[in-house]
């Protein structure tokens, strides 16, 4: 008989959203970019005589996925034998979260916008170099036989950190960081692949239409 665990989240932590981590980034980065006032990210900078506007064009480079620190072994604590997450389950998270974001941005800046998604460089080509950093997800579906049953209020968290740069010349025009959770619920729920994927993808979506909107829209 499966087990049921009941993953819950601490009340100090979940409320820590987007608008408690704006207050950490410079004004200024290191590579000269300079940050400006944004309603729906924690940080966005841009290269102050960069014009997003002339770019038709966008090129989406692989996104790369990493874990929070210790994840994997915060998620082996309390898991019994067959059910603990391995590196090839881990793995398998990052490929499809990677897949997943090309899609979802594919989508919502090709069929939804009025850019064309290509795979090589050009003058009006706006190249994007995304990471999903700090990925955790509450209860991962390792799919292994008579596993457990999990129960979240919440699926996960993730960060992006995304440069945006003119794929002709390689110059970093613009950097978006912004930390999101999944949407919470005030009493646990079962938690697997299936539900985890929703949430995520609801928010990779809403990162693809900010971008979207504010390349079609610019200040």
């Amino acid at each position: 008989m499966n087990r049921i665990v009941v993953i819950t989240v601490l009340a100090g932590l979940t409320a820590a959203g987007p608008a408690l981590s704006r207050d950490k980034y410079p004004d200024v980065t290191a590579d000269g970019l300079t940050r400006v006032d944004s309603k729906y990210l924690d940080a966005v900078y841009r290269l102050p005589e960069a014009d997003l506007s002339s770019y038709t064009k966008i090129m989406i480079a692989e996104c790369d996925v990493s874990f929070r620190k210790n994840w994997q072994r915060d998620q082996n604590r309390d898991r019994g034998l067959v059910d603990k997450v391995k590196a090839d389950d881990m793995e398998r998270i990052r490929n499809d979260m990677a897949e997943r974001f090309r899609e979802i941005f594919t989508k919502e800046l090709q069929e939804k916008g009025d850019f064309r998604i290509v795979d090589s460089a050009g003058d009006d080509v706006l190249l994007l170099r995304p990471q999903i950093v700090d990925l955790n997800i509450f209860a991962p579906d390792v799919r292994a036989p008579n596993s457990n049953r999990y129960y979240t209020t919440e699926a996960g968290r993730m960060t992006l950190k995304m440069d945006l740069l003119d794929a002709a010349s390689g110059t970093l025009i613009g950097r978006v960081i912004d930390k999101r959770r999944a949407r919470e619920d005030s009493v646990a729920r079962i938690t697997n692949s299936v539900t985890n994927r929703v949430e995520m993808d609801r928010i990779m979506r809403r990162w693809a239409r900010i971008l979207r909107d504010s390349i079609s829209e610019p200040d």
